[in-house]
């Protein structure tokens, strides 16, 4: 009897210290292609202010469009830190590789501002859609030095999923973002 109680007693604690209930899977969004730049001496900045995101996209699971009117998020399939954290970086991961006027800097407390314009990014849609496609919409804004709107720009990027399933769909969201990077690097050269 006490040799069931102990393995009972040790199965508990192995699977008590999972770090992840089983069945549920974790997801980031991949990093873009990386080179070797480093910020130049005078290169002005260009400050990457946090992603807002929607509120039904604020979640911790990743959001499916089921039908033209419903919106699910997902309970087993969760993002691995929050979607705007993630967003800004890569965002300004990617403006750092693809145009090199202006240095992209996340917006610190330690960071001076003053004379500095400002990149917003906003999104609506971040999802997967039930048409076999993952959407990314929404609109980004330049806000001048003198804190002055320069620019509005709305989006909206559509791309397939090459197969069923969440891993696709996180693929998908992540070449979207790819896209939008693609059209700011452009418009702030």
């Amino acid at each position: 009897m006490k040799k069931w109680l102990i393995i009972a007693a040790a199965t508990v604690a192995v699977t008590g210290c999972s770090s992840t209930p089983e069945g549920i899977n974790t997801f980031l969004l991949p990093a873009g292609k990386t080179l070797m730049v480093s910020h130049v001496n005078n290169q002005p900045l260009l400050i990457v202010r946090p992603v807002e995101v929607a509120a039904h996209l604020s979640g911790t699971g990743l959001v499916y469009q089921t039908s033209a009117t419903e919106m699910v998020e997902a309970q087993q399939n969760l993002w691995g830190e929050a979607l705007s954290k993630q967003l800004t970086r890569r965002i300004t991961h990617d403006l750092r590789q693809k145009q090199h006027q202006l240095w992209a800097t996340q917006l610190t407390p330690t960071l001076s501002t003053a004379g500095a314009p400002g990149l917003q990014v906003r999104i609506n849609q971040f999802n997967g859609v039930y048409t076999g496609v993952a959407k990314v919409a929404g609109e980004w804004m330049v806000i001048g030095a003198s804190g002055d709107l320069q620019t509005v720009h709305p989006f909206e990027f559509s791309v397939p999923l090459v197969k069923d399933g969440y891993s696709a769909q996180v693929e998908a969201l992540s070449t979207a973002v790819g896209e939008l990077t693609t059209q700011i690097a452009n418009a702030v050269k």
